[in-house]
């Protein structure tokens, strides 16, 4: 007889089970009454119950993200639950909005909640005294500056983005705009260094006039496509630093009557959330969420049945998925 059996019989999931057993406050009162029925009818006693209360175990991992919304965090959310969820854990989750100081907040919390383990996408690198004073596992994902003390999941984002200046390139495209987030972000900085990479070995000169470093947001997509519209020398093609970028440049573009690609080609990083009923389909370099997801969920429980092994460090290559967004230019 297993959690599973319990979860099997009460219709519910083994975190569930598992919440009911450690006696969280938070689940449903109905579907605390059909554990405890399961539980009673299966005569199940599970042998775990005092060995985790001895060891404070909650059954929990916090994640802590700039904001839960974006698409990119919210689909590496739904991948980590999806794979700690069969092995009895719960996520807590937590959004900073990009501030220093919730962030510190969010972390200080996960420490009073007691999370077995601690996934954080940070804003800042000054906190690895707070995030010591936890003492749980803890992964990185996303940001590769701390990859050589602790476990770290992340894309290779220099090479994701020459890969995506390159693509244009070769289609023609010399005038070429990044719109991303704060470029003080390591993830925003390696994309700098592979755009103007990407530049260099094809014997170009970057303007710094096609650099919109700020968010990761709808509203800065807008405002930033709207001030490349505005300028006399505009560039020919755009490459985003996320979806909701993107969703913000095609709501701005319809809006002012520009046509993508005839006016203005455009490359995502990521998928938009509607791609599929549009006719224009973006060209995007793919996220990877269900990879990266996958691997923080795996390293977790490895990382919580085995704590003292040595940090572990997974980069993904990521690839470019062609859609009709961009328009090849003739090459003089």
């Amino acid at each position: 007889m297993t959690i599973k059996d319990v979860a099997r019989e009460a219709n519910v999931s083994v975190a569930t089970v598992s919440r009911v057993i450690n006696n969280v406050t938070s689940v449903d009162k109905n579907l605390r009454i059909r554990v405890e029925r399961a539980i009673e009818k299966l005569d199940f006693k599970p042998n775990q119950i005092a060995k985790s209360l001895k060891q404070d175990i909650t059954n929990t991992v916090g994640i802590i993200v700039a904001d839960i919304s974006n698409s990119f965090f919210s689909g590496v959310i739904r991948e980590i639950e999806r794979t700690i969820n069969p092995e009895g854990y719960a996520l807590l989750m937590a959004s900073t909005d990009g501030n220093v100081q919730k962030e510190k907040d969010a972390i200080e919390m996960m420490h009073a909640k007691r999370v077995d383990g601690l996934v954080i996408c940070h804003v800042s690198d000054d906190i690895e005294a707070l995030i010591k004073s936890i003492s749980c596992p803890v992964i990185s994902f996303d940001r590769n500056t701390l990859s050589h003390i602790r476990d770290t999941v992340y894309i290779n984002k220099e090479r994701s983005m020459y890969d995506a200046v390159t693509y244009l390139l070769k289609r023609g495209h010399r005038d070429i705009a990044v719109i991303s987030g704060a470029k003080g972000l390591s993830t925003n900085f390696d994309r700098y260094i592979g755009y103007m990479r990407a530049y260099y070995d094809w014997s170009l000169m970057a303007r710094k006039e096609d650099l919109y470093f700020g968010e990761f947001t709808k509203e800065y997509g807008k405002r930033s496509f709207e001030s490349i519209m505005q300028r006399d020398h505009r560039p020919t093609a755009i490459v985003t630093g996320s979806a909701d970028i993107t969703e913000g440049i095609l709501a701005k573009a319809n809006e002012l009557k520009v046509r993508i690609p005839e006016d203005i080609s455009l490359v995502s990083f990521g998928a938009i959330s509607f791609q599929d009923v549009l006719d224009l389909k973006i060209t995007y370099v793919d996220e990877m969420y269900i990879e990266i997801g996958k691997n923080i969920g795996e390293m977790m429980l490895s990382r919580l049945k085995s704590p003292k092994i040595s940090p572990r460090l997974i980069v993904l290559e990521s690839g470019i998925i062609s859609g009709n967004s961009v328009k090849t230019l003739d090459e003089t």
